[in-house]
């Protein structure tokens, strides 16, 4: 339940003009596959946060990152941006 909320959040605080030029769904699912991924990769919570505003509005990345980092290392998986992508589909 706490993705789905969290999926929620990040569909509203988008960017909009990233979403206007890309699916805003795909994007999600890509910005998901990125946090996790630089979880993975060693990253820091505050690189991946830094990374994230590149792209994002700044509430949005901070929580993601936050929502990333806390997730449990065997759910660190192209399943959390997959379920992003359907949920986002679903709003």
């Amino acid at each position: 339940m706490r993705i789905l909320a969290m999926i929620a959040v990040f569909g509203m605080t988008a960017s909009g003009a990233m979403a206007q030029d890309v699916d805003k769904c795909a994007l999600t699912e890509t910005w998901f596959n990125a946090a996790v991924q630089a979880r993975l990769d060693g990253d820091t919570i505050g690189k991946v946060r830094r990374t994230l505003r590149k792209d994002m509005d700044r509430t949005a990345a901070e929580q993601l990152a936050e929502f990333v980092f806390a997730l449990p290392e065997e759910a660190l998986t192209p399943e959390v941006a997959k379920a992003a992508r359907t949920q986002c589909e679903a709003l």
